[in-house]
């Protein structure tokens, strides 16, 4: 809008209608300058939103990192925890069959040797040590997976508040900014529609009649006709020129 300004010649104007036009271009150079601050200003308000949806991206990566480190440290534990609870349990199948062989040979003691015996009673024993150390590493895993799915749910349960209040903040600070942009729209209506009233103003009084009094007298090169154009003989005695039926008016001349 300004190059078309900047563009405009008004060499040929004169009077009321070049006073509008100079006021035209004025006015125009105003409305040029009036959208130049409405684009500066949604220039300022579309940054700031960037920054706020940039920042709110970092809050919620934080709280992201933090509960997917957390859910992987409850799902190591708990494979752990699956893990021994197999080993736990196949650990006291074993007891209970060297418990019922123990038995089984007591009561036939008869027909075993006492080594046999002896060697039995240490397997049971054995295996009553696998089967306490084996239930005390389950009951610690146990332990473990309680207090990180106690910490995940937590984490996770923080996390959904402070997304909602992020969300909240996000709407909230982009229904504010849409209020803004609508204000620099009718800001910017209001003040282009000032500078069209100014240029009615300024058009409405141009007069034609007067404009046109005002070429002729700029423009004007005297106020008398230029004299008619009359025939000067080239001696002293004008010419008698004699004309016959059918002849050409010029054809005799006569000298007297």
């Amino acid at each position: 809008m300004q190059k078309l300004v900047n563009g405009c010649r008004l060499d040929t104007e004169l009077g009321s209608l070049e006073m509008a036009w100079k006021a035209m271009k004025a006015d125009t150079l105003d409305i040029a300058r009036i959208h130049e601050n409405a684009g500066a200003d949604f220039e300022k308000m579309a940054q700031e939103i960037a920054t706020f949806t940039e920042e709110q991206k970092r809050q919620a990566k934080v709280a992201e990192d933090t509960v997917q480190k957390l859910h992987s440290n409850l799902k190591s534990t708990y494979n752990k925890f699956t893990s021994q609870e197999k080993t736990f349990h196949q650990k006291g199948e074993d007891y209970d069959k060297i418990q019922n062989s123990l038995k089984f040979s007591e009561n036939n003691r008869s027909q075993l040797q006492p080594k046999e015996m002896d060697k039995l009673r240490i397997k049971e024993a054995k295996a009553k040590e696998e089967l306490e150390k084996n239930e005390s590493s389950y009951k610690n895993l146990l332990e473990d997976v309680a207090k990180c799915k106690m910490a995940f749910e937590k984490e996770m349960t923080n996390m959904c508040e402070m997304f909602q209040t992020l969300d909240e903040k996000r709407i909230d600070h982009m229904r504010d900014h849409l209020w803004k942009c609508t204000n620099v729209d009718s800001r910017t209506c209001v003040e282009q529609d000032q500078c069209a009233e100014r240029m009615r103003k300024n058009i409405e009084p141009c007069d034609i009649d007067r404009d046109i009094q005002l070429f002729i007298k700029t423009h004007r090169t005297g106020s008398e006709k230029p004299p008619n154009v009359a025939f000067k003989p080239c001696r002293s005695r004008p010419f008698k020129v004699q004309a016959g039926e059918g002849d050409h008016l010029y054809s005799e001349v006569s000298l007297p």
